[in-house]
């Protein structure tokens, strides 16, 4: 779950430091206990991996019918105003909502590293159960490299990015991260 989010902002950042809040209801039935980089600053250029510790618990089984939604933002500040812009979802990337299986199969190779590395199944239907570890992700940049050299510049900023899941329309789950980006190809 947590992998998805993590994606979402890994093809914006460079460099960034994040923080994080389980922003889930009191009833909720996935909690997040821990989400702790091994930096502060989260270093991204294609040859240093990222590094995170993990702990959540989901206290009820993941099911085929759980949905997912992401908002994902950039926020500035125009003569002293503070101003956001929701971003697209683009290649269920960004503020998207669809299906959680289908969002864990489109990021496959993500979601199958970090499965791997908590010792866990790779499906997007979970038993319940604490869920914690250390994830190392070598992040893959040389398809983004023209794009993001080209418009470092305009990418660079405040980011937050807030994912909710549901079951029968009920929030279950809320994980808000936000990141200061500095992009420097």
């Amino acid at each position: 779950m947590f992998q998805l989010i993590v994606f979402c902002l890994l093809p914006l950042c460079i460099s960034c430091a994040i923080s994080w809040e389980d922003c889930g209801k009191a009833d909720r039935s996935l909690v997040f206990r821990k989400l702790n980089f091994k930096r502060e600053n989260l270093v991204i250029d294609g040859r240093s991996p990222i590094e995170f510790g993990i702990d959540f618990s989901l206290l009820d089984p993941m099911v085929k019918e759980v949905t997912m939604s992401s908002e994902l933002r950039r926020h500035f500040n125009i003569f002293g105003y503070k101003n956001s812009v929701l971003l697209p979802c683009i290649n269920d990337v960004g503020s998207c909502s669809n299906n959680f299986c289908h969002m864990v199969a489109s990021n496959a190779i993500f979601a199958r590293a970090v499965a791997t590395q908590l010792k866990v199944p790779f499906d997007c239907l979970m038993k319940s159960g604490r869920y914690a570890g250390h994830v190392t992700y070598p992040v893959p940049l040389d398809g983004f490299k023209p794009l993001l050299s080209a418009f470092s510049w305009a990418a660079s900023g405040n980011y937050e990015l807030i994912v909710r899941w549901y079951l029968e329309g009920a929030e279950i789950g809320c994980l808000a991260l936000s990141a200061d980006l500095q992009i420097d190809l």
